[in-house]
This record gives structure tokens, sequence and C-alpha cells, in this order.
């Protein structure tokens, strides 16, 4: 089995298509499968390729990358970790991708080293953010979520506060599955109710929460399931 990391790069500009490739040509560890140049054609190619990690651009003709982010979630699932490359540090459009499935948010002035990190970040289940981006994110959390919040919550159960703390930890749900031994179905149920209980949508904002919070998490040693 190959451990080159499968990419499928998403742009209408045909130069910023071609300085991707250009950038990640050079490591020997990434491989770019297929390029699309809207979210139409990224939805065709990452269904028909199933790639490792999709670039995807926010900014397209015919279907924007929130849409195609939120339809190959739906589509393909967890087996594509996506990552906005954008030039766009606008908070919408950050929360726009992050609740549609993205799994991180990286600006276009990124240079190749910090991509390809991003990249295997993605594929190993972490979330890769921007600097800025995050620092922005940061303080969003700071204006938006009062102390008393944290009274208000409704509690975590032990089992969702540890699967919450794996995914904290950059885990999937079929190892947190694995490391808590038991189905991936009942990961998938734990973290839905993390994510009504924290009142977020994704996996990104869930763990972005639990750290601005400093919520306390679980640990899954000595625990019945």
């Amino acid at each position: 089995m190959s451990d080159r990391i499968r990419v499928l790069i998403v742009d209408d500009v045909p130069i910023l298509r071609a300085g991707a490739r250009g950038m990640l040509s050079s490591f020997d560890h990434i491989e770019i499968v297929g390029e699309a140049v809207n979210g139409v054609e990224a939805v065709a190619k990452a269904t028909e390729l199933r790639p490792d990690v999709v670039l995807m651009d926010i900014s397209m003709p015919e279907m924007d990358g929130v849409t195609a982010t939120r339809t190959i979630t739906a589509q393909v699932g967890e087996g594509v970790a996506i990552i906005a490359l954008t030039v766009s540090d606008d908070e919408e459009d950050v929360t726009g991708m992050l609740t549609s499935g993205a799994c991180g948010y990286i600006l276009k002035d990124s240079g190749p080293e910090e991509l390809v990190r991003a990249i295997e970040d993605a594929h190993a289940g972490r979330f890769p953010l921007d600097r800025h981006i995050a620092e922005k994110m940061v303080s969003r959390l700071a204006r938006t979520t009062r102390r008393p919040e944290v009274q208000t919550l409704e509690p975590l159960t032990p089992r969702e506060r540890i699967v919450l703390g794996l995914v904290v930890e950059g885990l999937a749900n079929k190892t947190i599955a694995l490391h808590m031994g038991t189905s991936e179905s009942t990961v998938k149920t734990h973290l839905r109710e993390v994510f009504r209980k924290l009142a977020v949508d994704s996996r990104a904002a869930a763990a972005a929460k639990a750290t601005s919070m400093n919520l306390r998490l679980g640990d899954p040693k000595g625990v019945d399931y």
C-alpha cells in the first residue's frame, strides 16, 4: 500500500492550480490525483477519485466551495479531508467552510512547507488552521462566549467528554472507536450529542470551543463501554 497522500486541487484560476501543483510536486509523499475548476466538478472528481485531501477554493462559478464541501462531506464521508485554500480571511467564509465539513483553513500566501504540513495534519485527522485565521477564531470566541455559558451548557456525559477529548487530539471516528473499544456508530451518536450541547456544527468548531472554554475532558482508561 502506498504511503503517499492523494490530493485533489480545486480552483477556478488555472495559474493558481498550477502554482499549487508546482509547490507540491517536490514532495515525494504528495500525489496530485486531479484538478477541478468549480464546485460541481470538485464533487464529481472527489466522488470518483476518493482523494485523501481536497484543497478547496471558496469563490468559484457554478458551485462555491462551501456548497461543494457540504456535498462532498455528505456523499463521500470522512474518507476525504477538505482544506479551504483561499485568499479570504472573512469570518463568514471561515465559519461557512468549517461548519460545512472542512477540517482546515489555509490562506493562499502560505509557503510550500506550511501547505504540506496542513495536508499532513488533515490526513492525520487534525485541524490545520492558518495562524491568522486561528487568532481571529479565538478572538471571536472570546467576544461571543460569556463566562456564564460554562454554567448553563447542558453537561456532557463521561463518554461524551472522552469522545470530545479524542476529537481535540485529532482522532477520526474509526480510531476513536478502536481506542474506546466501541463501535463507530456509537462514537457518531456521542459526537452528535456533543455538537448539540456545545451548539456547534463541526469537529473543528467543537475542538475550538472545548479549548477556548477550558472544558474538562475525559480519560478513556478504565471506563466501561
